[in-house]
């Protein structure tokens, strides 16, 4: 994605961004400029387009001439550069929340770095153990028709030189970083095929340097089985390079099967990081990335999307950013020792229960302390006390089996023990959560809908705006709330004023799940959910007509 070693505050057939644009009618306002020429008549322009930055004008009658044509490439976006981050992406104009920005196909795409048995075909995973390989290559399969898809002949006759089959897989197993040189191959073949990308791929910041003085294994081994067992006709430092950039810029999404590949596009690299991120990535099942806004974004700010994952811990984030992409980031969370007021990555202070032990660095050295009395615990001690936590949750039975009483004395020991805003706390709420979905108690109704509706709020915080993980459990709170009503009315026991709010606010959260997943590109995974959020809303609506007309039970 650009340069991540830099911009440590902001640091992953194609369709045009176009079509989405045919509402922006107003003509963006102009700006003085000199020495180019005007795009309509080719004299000395003295204005430049407020949108893009990229058309310019001898006046305000020519540009309004020309906006009928240009409203249509007019660019929400532009690429800027600085020392520090390399090229990125701003906006170009203020930007209102669920706007696509683009949508663009990859330049190539292939295998994760280490991956299970998958085709080099259509990059489904392979089941069992008696699966067809390419007669001239020997990879795996998983029909001997993906031998000769358009996808593997791209590297099959550069593979078959592997005459002592080092490369290929030889049965199922663990996951393999053999299926790292792929992709590389794949872009690597852009030199010859398609001269274009092939200038983009060189485009791309590579950390090569970085891995050779690491002696990175996965990258070492891959550059020197394409060099020295392929003999691929390149110079060294060349496969480094493209194998640095695929490693720096490439985005995992996932196959029509769910199997998980890795994609490399050339626009969606120049987004930049951010641990709470203001865009939205969406890949289509065509294999398309759609870049959209997650909340409305001012003129002149770059465009974020989250290398790691929104709901790391502190350390984990910094060690990804660090191994990955040779940066730390300084972002608005990373830079607040509350992380936005949740003390997501912060347990409660051992002395004084109502307040946390905050993150405290000096030279790159890391302390948690209370502000309050002083207490301090090292950043080992923190970490060391958080995977403990973890690893009891990796085990199948600490919620498995259990009645709703021994998961909730379990959440309330976690919440005593951090709090509700806490890593460890929405890991262990997410595995309670799975276990209670098969428990059809009023106790397990209420205890889901009261966890539901506090990762809400969490993931409000961490992945703000229109994301199809907020909109997941804006439905699931949804569901949840409507589900405990459901109860509560059929028991006899209900308060209905108390009700009627309760099945306002699933009402709420439904009518805005749908909104969300309903900007998902169609066919994608989320599309049956937009189409469940909306019939939730008319059961949510019915029930509470029925239950202000005097109606005794809910459908």
């Amino acid at each position: 994605m650009k340069d991540k070693g830099g911009h440590s505050s902001s640091a992953a057939d194609s369709h045009h961004h176009c079509k989405h644009l045919d509402a922006e009618v107003e003509i963006p306002k102009n700006t003085m400029v000199a020495s180019h020429a005007c795009g309509v008549c080719g004299t000395e322009a003295a204005l430049v387009c407020g949108g893009c930055s990229s058309v310019f004008y001898c006046g305000k009658e020519h540009q309004k001439q020309h906006w009928g044509s240009h409203r249509k490439e007019c660019l929400p976006y532009k690429v800027v550069a600085s020392p520090e981050a390399g090229k990125y992406l701003i906006a170009s104009r203020r930007l209102r929340e669920g706007q696509v920005l683009f949508q663009e196909f990859p330049l190539m795409m292939g295998p994760v770095s280490v991956s299970p048995l998958v085709c080099l075909g259509c990059h489904c995973a392979i089941e069992g153990t008696d699966f067809p390989r390419c007669p001239e290559c020997h990879w795996p399969l998983c029909s001997s028709a993906c031998a000769s898809s358009s996808v593997h002949r791209i590297e099959c006759s550069v593979l078959a030189a592997d005459t002592r089959r080092i490369g290929p897989p030889t049965s199922q197993g663990p996951p393999t970083l053999r299926y790292d040189s792929i992709l590389l191959l794949r872009c690597l073949s852009l030199r010859s095929n398609r001269p274009s990308d092939w200038e983009t791929m060189l485009d791309m910041v590579s950390h090569a340097g970085h891995y050779q003085k690491a002696q990175d294994t996965v990258h070492t081994v891959t550059v020197r089985y394409v060099k020295e067992v392929l003999k691929l006709d390149l110079d060294s430092d060349t496969i480094h390079q493209v194998r640095g950039a695929i490693a720096a810029n490439s985005i995992e999404i996932r196959n029509v099967d769910g199997t998980k590949i890795r994609a490399v596009y050339p626009r969606v690299r120049l987004l930049n990081h951010a641990c709470t991120p203001n865009v939205h990535l969406t890949s289509t099942k065509e294999g398309a990335m759609e870049v959209r806004t997650a909340v409305s974004i001012d003129k002149g700010e770059p465009l974020y999307i989250c290398y790691t994952g929104t709901t790391l811990p502190l350390w984990d984030r910094q060690r990804i950013l660090n191994d990955m992409y040779f940066f730390r980031c300084e972002c608005n969370r990373c830079t607040d020792p509350t992380e936005l007021g949740t003390h997501y990555s912060s347990p409660k202070c051992p002395e004084c229960s109502s307040r946390y032990l905050k993150p405290q660095s000096w030279v790159n050295q890391t302390t948690w302390e209370c502000d309050n009395c002083r207490t301090e615990r090292s950043d080992t001690e923190i970490q060391e006390h958080v995977r403990e936590w973890e690893e009891r949750f990796s085990m199948d039975d600490v919620f498995s089996q259990k009645s709703v009483k021994q998961i909730k004395k379990m959440i309330d020991c976690i919440e005593s023990e951090f709090h509700a805003r806490h890593h460890v706390w929405l890991t262990a709420a997410q595995a309670a959560l799975r276990e209670l979905k098969a428990i059809d108690t009023e106790h397990s109704l209420h205890l889901r809908a009261e966890l539901w509706a506090k990762l809400l709020s969490l993931l409000s915080v961490l992945e703000p705006g229109l994301s199809r993980r907020r909109g997941i459990v804006l439905l699931e709170t949804g569901i949840a709330l409507l589900d405990e009503a459901k109860s509560e009315h059929e028991s006899g026991n209900a308060f209905v004023p108390q009700l009627t709010e309760r099945l306002q606010v699933a009402a709420t959260h439904l009518k805005e799940a749908a909104h969300i997943l309903g900007l998902e590109p169609p066919g994608s995974q989320s599309a049956p959910l937009a189409s469940k959020a909306q019939e939730k809303v008319v059961t949510t609506e019915n029930f509470l007509t029925r239950l202000q007309e005097g109606g005794v039970r809910a459908e």
